[in-house]
């Protein structure tokens, strides 16, 4: 097999910008130090199954190690985490943001030839000075979500499709991927006047889902998009926890559940586990939003959100992905088609499609920016407006 005269600069540039050392990326392709040193320096020309590997392992497309020069690295959105000492992200991760990034620039591309495709951002903004749980109130009243219509979505994963329609509605893009629970709770991009938001699909409840997609929500009004795990240490993101619980469960709905349910009490008061679950249930949101709520408004006493958090939230085994792109023609199932929708959001999906429509983009980069190749386009819409 041939030696393939790559730049020992590309293979470099493509460890780095999956954020390994020389000896983790080592390790994940299994060959020596050494030896990847040699690559990278340009002493030794790899043959192309390392090539492919390299490919397969960094989750790197394969023609980009074959470019004469390294791209210019892309800088990260902000990182606003400090849980874990701010571990280093994983390369599901890295390609994630990747991966969001660059749709929100395809769209940018499209919107200059064809703006009316691409919807426009609809947000308003904040800043840290202001009062979170004011911002949130007049948030609120913009969606025009009373809590009749909260309660009459009945159970939290239709809370958690129901909100993130109506800020898809406001011109975000918003995903779920299933990313390290340890790493991060999500992300959110602001590029060129274009938002996006990513869930961590791994989140252990889907009213903790809810909650990061209102917390990123957050980022985007006070123009501080980043990297989150919805520490209370960090300025922004205490903001954007306050902000999320604030609009999820409005004070004064709160303090009338609570009447309601437990009558004359003294507060602040030891809400026992039951307790919180059954507001949470009231709101459809996580018992760790719940328990915040409960502190921020002195109804708990201080210290109780840090100190039942870990009790309260208990993950669930994640999902794995369906392989939907490997299937042949015809067999793909509806189910899978709303698989991955749900990764890639409404809003982006429906986006794609009217831009093959109106001939702004071609069914291959189509293909790329949905996931599933072209003769399935057909199902996505079914599934989007049938």
């Amino acid at each position: 097999m041939a030696e393939v005269p790559v730049n020992g600069k590309v293979i470099q540039w493509a460890r780095d910008i999956r954020g390994l050392s020389l000896t983790a990326a080592a390790e994940l392709l299994e060959i020596s130090s050494d030896e990847l040193r040699a690559y990278e320096s340009g002493d030794k020309k790899p043959l192309v199954g390392l090539l492919r590997k390299i490919s397969a392992r960094y989750q790197i497309n394969f023609t980009s190690l074959l470019m004469p020069e390294p791209l210019p690295p892309r800088k990260l959105p902000t990182d606003h985490r400090i849980r874990y000492q701010k571990k280093r992200l994983s390369i599901n991760t890295l390609v994630a943001i990747e991966d969001v990034t660059e749709a929100l620039e395809i769209f940018r591309d499209i919107s200059a030839a064809k703006r009316s495709i691409i919807p426009k951002l609809k947000i308003g903004r904040a800043t840290l000075r202001e009062n979170p749980e004011e911002v949130a109130a007049r948030e609120r009243q913009k969606f025009g979500v009373s809590y009749e219509m909260q309660r009459s979505w009945r159970n939290y994963r239709k809370a958690r499709i129901e909100w993130r329609r109506r800020i898809e509605e406001r011109g975000i893009f918003s995903y779920m991927i299933g990313l390290p629970i340890e790493e991060l709770s999500g992300f959110s991009v602001l590029h060129d006047r274009l938002a996006a938001i990513c869930i961590n699909d791994n989140e252990p409840t889907e009213g903790a889902k809810t909650f990061t997609l209102l917390h990123e929500y957050c980022h985007l009004l006070l123009r501080k998009a980043g990297i989150s795990d919805q520490n209370n240490n960090n300025s922004v993101e205490r903001f954007c926890n306050r902000f999320a619980a604030s609009f999820l469960v409005p004070r004064s709905l709160l303090t009338a559940f609570i009447s309601a349910s437990l009558g004359d009490i003294t507060f602040p008061y030891e809400f026992s586990y039951s307790d919180v679950g059954r507001l949470s249930r009231a709101f459809l949101v996580s018992n760790s939003a719940i328990a915040l709520r409960l502190e921020e408004t002195e109804l708990a006493p201080r210290g109780f959100y840090g100190k039942k958090k870990a009790l309260w939230d208990v993950a669930v085994q994640p999902q794995r992905p369906v392989p939907i792109q490997t299937q042949p023609t015809g067999s793909l199932k509806i189910s899978q088609v709303r698989v991955r929708i749900k990764r890639i959001g409404r809003l982006h999906a429906s986006t794609v499609l009217e831009a093959v429509k109106r001939k702004a983009i071609n069914s291959f980069d189509a293909s790329e920016l949905i996931g599933m190749r072209p003769e399935y386009f057909h199902k996505f819409e079914e599934a989007l407006f049938g």
